[in-house]
């Protein structure tokens, strides 16, 4: 398969797109973006920094994935490093920023992990398999979530904490 460029869009050099990569109008995909094979950014998608995406996954418009991390001074290096799993859905105005380096560098999200509108993924964050974050969530720094877990929508999470597997955490909490 061939790998499809909206002429509007602009994928920096050094960038890897893997086969049957689409990139719809008006995306940005940074140079040390890694986008792997049959994903998808529908439109007006980011993907910055040292990100690596891997098969099969979608980015809805203006979700951004791969920015430094929200640490006042702070600044990206190459050693800041975002990787998502196979399959995983990012929804209308979703982000997740890459690690500190300080701190290991890797903010990671699991397989087939569907992060809905709004739903934020702050930097050195753990995400296992099959996860889903319904609209507005926030996901503070430093955090282990398990597989399989569901936040509900507008829920928040303290820095440094831990969610095991198979956990519901409620809507607004």
């Amino acid at each position: 398969m061939s790998v499809e460029v909206h002429p509007t869009s602009v994928v920096e050099n050094g960038a890897v797109l893997h086969d049957g990569v689409r990139i719809g109008p008006f995306c940005h995909v940074g140079s040390m973006a890694e986008l792997g094979a049959g994903t998808e950014l529908i439109s007006h998608a980011s993907v910055t920094g040292n990100t690596k995406l891997g098969e099969n996954c979608l980015l809805y418009p203006h979700a951004v994935l791969g920015c430094g991390p929200q640490v006042i001074g702070m600044r990206s290096t190459p050693d800041s490093r975002l990787e998502i799993g196979a399959g995983c859905v990012f929804r209308e105005y979703a982000t997740a920023h890459s690690g500190m380096p300080k701190h290991g560098g890797l903010t990671k999200v699991g397989m087939a992990c569907y992060i809905m509108i709004g739903a934020h993924i702050a930097h050195d964050c753990i995400i296992g398999n099959n996860v889903v974050m319904a609209n507005n969530v926030s996901l503070a720094g430093h955090i282990e979530v398990g597989d399989n877990v569901w936040f509900g929508g507008l829920s928040a999470v303290h820095q440094f904490s831990r969610i095991g597997r198979n956990a519901f955490i409620g809507g607004g909490a």
